[in-house]
């Protein structure tokens, strides 16, 4: 597996020793496909250029050759998935709406229930399969008792979960580069864990300290990564992306507990420590999107629609931050666009601002809200 740790003001380095590598610019071979995926929604030996949006809001991959060769050579986009529990249900809503809106994903780090979604993206599970696992998942399907020595649960039946919809894979065998998180309890540093076992990197990001029981993997005590980088901005750019779409489900921190047990406190504690970090991890975010879950509660697994529901309408308040990135990643600005020469040939009035989006839209193909692209 391999790790690489993270230090205040110092570059990050794989724990086998050596820089991060950035991703080769050729091809990335991926073989294999996700598990009860009858319309094959992973390509076998696909190369994956980017993840687009097709008939059913399926997660496709395509060749970066093809891409070219149809003249769209552009940056590489990164997704950054905050934890948040609960919460990040409503991270599959958040994928639902860039599909609809044609954004490419050409990477995913996740920290903590981030790192859960991300995965499920990587792997190519569309979010209309997300959804039905997660309606079907309660928290006793996820967690044990245990004695309360190093934590008061023990997760491994979601490692098991992962394993049995994911099988045992790697996170190199995946159709896009992935990063789940992590926190090292003993150096207290961050960890970001870019190879080995799926499941076992899902687990170690959403160990949450106190709550889960911490997770080994090489020799390492990991817990959840919101420890120290609950909104991962930075990571996409080790991975290979270029512009970063952020994912911040902190929300508005309330007043009161929702429960006085144990469990409550200890969740409370862990909300207030990230939402005092989040104004400095959100400002390595090309675009952010917030959705709205207060008052959903950090553990209700009964909410699925309404997480969904939440990220999806926060993508789609963000369309024009989103439409200005995608200007960005091929490489050109509004500007290009109102240029008269450049919008008709010839010296014209300049077109308003509807008219120059409009033109955007047509170009670059844009599905409307709503559409399968």
């Amino acid at each position: 597996m391999c790790l690489y740790e993270v230090g205040h003001r110092s570059p990050p380095e794989h724990v086998a020793g050596g820089p991060v590598p950035r991703p080769a610019e050729g091809p990335c071979p991926v073989e294999g496909k996700v598990d009860e995926d009858p319309k094959g929604v992973l390509a076998r030996d696909a190369t994956v250029g980017r993840v687009l949006a097709t008939g059913g809001g399926r997660i496709q991959t395509e060749r970066r050759e093809e891409r070219r060769d149809r003249g769209m050579a552009r940056k590489r986009i990164g997704l950054a998935l905050s934890g948040g529990v609960a919460k990040g249900l409503a991270h599959i809503g958040v994928v639902k709406g860039l599909l609809e809106l044609g954004i490419p994903i050409d990477c995913v780090a996740g920290t903590s229930s981030g790192s859960l979604v991300g995965a499920l993206v990587a792997a190519g599970v569309p979010p209309e399969k997300m959804a039905e696992l997660a309606k079907r998942t309660r928290w006793r399907d996820l967690v044990r008792p245990v004695v309360p020595r190093e934590g008061l649960l023990d997760s491994g039946p979601m490692e098991r979960i992962l394993r049995r919809h994911l099988g045992d894979r790697n996170i190199e065998d995946l159709a896009l580069p992935y990063a789940a998180v992590a926190a090292d309890l003993e150096t207290g540093r961050e960890v970001v864990i870019t190879s080995g076992p799926v499941a076992r990197a899902v687990r170690a990001s959403c160990a949450v300290p106190g709550f889960f029981t911490p997770v080994r993997v090489d020799g390492r005590l990991l817990v959840d990564g919101g420890v120290c980088a609950n909104i991962p901005t930075h990571v996409p750019r080790e991975l290979g992306a270029d512009l970063v779409i952020a994912v911040d489900l902190s929300g508005a921190l309330g007043k009161g507990l929702s429960s006085r047990n144990i469990f409550g406190i200890l969740l409370r504690t862990f909300e207030i420590m990230q939402h005092e970090k989040r104004a400095i991890e959100a400002k390595g975010a090309d675009v952010l999107i917030r959705p709205r879950v207060e008052g959903l509660g950090l553990v209700n697994l009964d909410a699925v629609d309404a997480y969904i529901e939440a990220g999806w309408q926060a993508v789609m308040a963000q369309r024009d931050a989103l439409a200005d990135l995608m200007e960005k990643a091929r490489g050109r600005t509004l500007l290009d666009y109102i240029n008269p020469l450049n919008w008709f040939g010839t010296r014209t009035a300049r077109p308003g601002t509807g008219a120059v989006r409009r033109r955007w839209a047509a170009d670059t193909e844009r599905p409307s809200a709503g559409g399968t692209g």
